[in-house]
């Protein structure tokens, strides 16, 4: 997909001009930030050693919470109303996202604002691929399911959590954007996509 000529916009009273697509996945948020970037890396350092009873990773807190979030909404038959009420939640940010969309006529923003950009997303997800017009990443919840299920904690199924959580979701960031995506059905392997349909 070609990058439309850049525009210039003005967002209250300051005046931007619209990054590349590859300009609007790259940046770092390093710049200027190196304590904040040094703190990051002892949180690394600190979860790379916590390897009992088994090896944690750098999203294992976030998972926690949704599992926990996602169960008791399962439990008390509420899982739709908490998949809604996540959608309206992130409902500004992504009419954002769907305002560069209409700007550029370029729907991979879209897809870029749902996944490389978005901390909600590579906070929660370790491993993906980006391609245009297509994500796809392996499902991040086994170890953290396995492990709760153990002692008690969840009942869930990854392809309950995939059907049910993040299907549903998905569609509805999608829609906020004003772009359409078809999302791929649960594999056994957890290798899932999204991809953006015409």
């Amino acid at each position: 997909m070609s990058e439309p000529a850049r525009k210039s916009t003005s967002s209250g009273n300051k005046t931007w001009t619209i990054p590349t697509t590859e300009e609007f996945s790259l940046w770092s948020g390093f710049e200027g930030r190196e304590e904040a970037l040094s703190r990051g890396l002892m949180q690394l350092l600190k979860t790379v050693v916590a390897d009992q009873p088994y090896q944690h990773h750098m999203n294992d807190a976030a998972l926690k919470a949704t599992l926990v979030a996602i169960q008791f909404a399962k439990n008390n038959n509420m899982l739709p109303q908490y998949v809604a009420h996540d959608v309206k939640t992130l409902e500004p940010v992504n009419k954002r996202v769907g305002a560069l969309v209409a700007q550029t006529g370029d729907p991979e923003y879209g897809l870029i604002g749902m996944f490389e950009r978005t901390d909600c997303w590579y906070q929660t997800v370790l491993e993906y691929k980006t391609e245009p017009g297509r994500r796809t990443w392996l499902s991040p919840y086994r170890t953290v399911l396995e492990m709760g299920k153990r002692i008690g904690q969840f009942d869930l199924t990854e392809q309950e959590i995939h059907e049910e959580w993040t299907i549903p979701r998905m569609l509805g960031y999608a829609e906020a954007i004003g772009i359409r995506v078809k999302i791929s059905p649960w594999q056994d392997d957890g290798w899932l996509s999204c991809e953006l349909v015409d």
